[in-house]
């Protein structure tokens, strides 16, 4: 009898453990929706569903304040070499403009002068402007985008059923190790019941 509970203690609680962090992983998105116990006074229901709002809220907010500013999608648009293509792109295009649209009876060469110059004019003050721009589109822009609102809305709006499913693909082998875990541990309970019991055992073998 001993021999039968030393094989099944250790075995019966690595199948509870493993069985019990698989559950409760699953539990973290399963029941998508309130799901009444019968017969008992008990609503469940899954921890992202059920806290979605608030997590969708916190990650918005954390995210705005803390990782992505608008300051930092300005910062990110508006630089130094961005100008320069665009005030390269503006000037060629002048450039192009007056080529092709200045009058025919213009020489060649004094239609060339006045494009280039022209474009350069412009190259030279086409920077100013876009900073300019670049200010007033992210003051308006500003007061009307709000990264951590958009965020929030998205996560609200985005599939349970997609959100495990990416969820549980980028983390399964993190998962698998906390269901193994489980299972380790619960050999290890096992194993001491059996050692209690066979301490017990010793204690009550009468002594010849």
């Amino acid at each position: 009898m001993f021999f039968i509970y030393a094989l099944t203690l250790p075995l019966v609680g690595a199948l509870i453990g493993w069985g019990t962090n698989l559950i409760a992983v699953k539990l973290l998105f399963r029941p998508y929706r309130p799901y009444k116990v019968p017969f008992l006074p008990l609503v469940i229901q899954g921890l992202l569903p059920k806290r979605r709002q608030d997590l969708a809220r916190s990650i918005g907010e954390t995210v705005e304040s803390e990782l992505l500013t608008f300051d930092d999608l300005v910062k990110q648009v508006h630089t130094e070499e961005m100008t320069k293509r665009l005030s390269q792109a503006i000037g060629d295009a002048v450039h192009e403009a007056m080529m092709v649209r200045t009058p025919g009876i213009i020489p060649g060469s004094i239609k060339k002068a006045l494009a280039d110059t022209l474009a350069d004019m412009v190259e030279d003050r086409v920077p100013g402007i876009i900073d300019w721009l670049a200010d007033e589109v992210a003051q308006a822009a500003r007061e009307e985008i709000k990264i951590g609102r958009m965020i929030e809305d998205r996560m609200n709006s985005f599939p349970l059923e997609t959100l495990e499913k990416v969820i549980f693909r980028v983390a399964s082998k993190e998962i698998k190790h906390i269901t193994v875990l489980g299972g380790v541990l619960g050999f290890l309970i096992g194993l001491v019941q059996v050692l209690f019991l066979y301490l017990a055992r010793v204690a009550d073998t009468p002594v010849i």
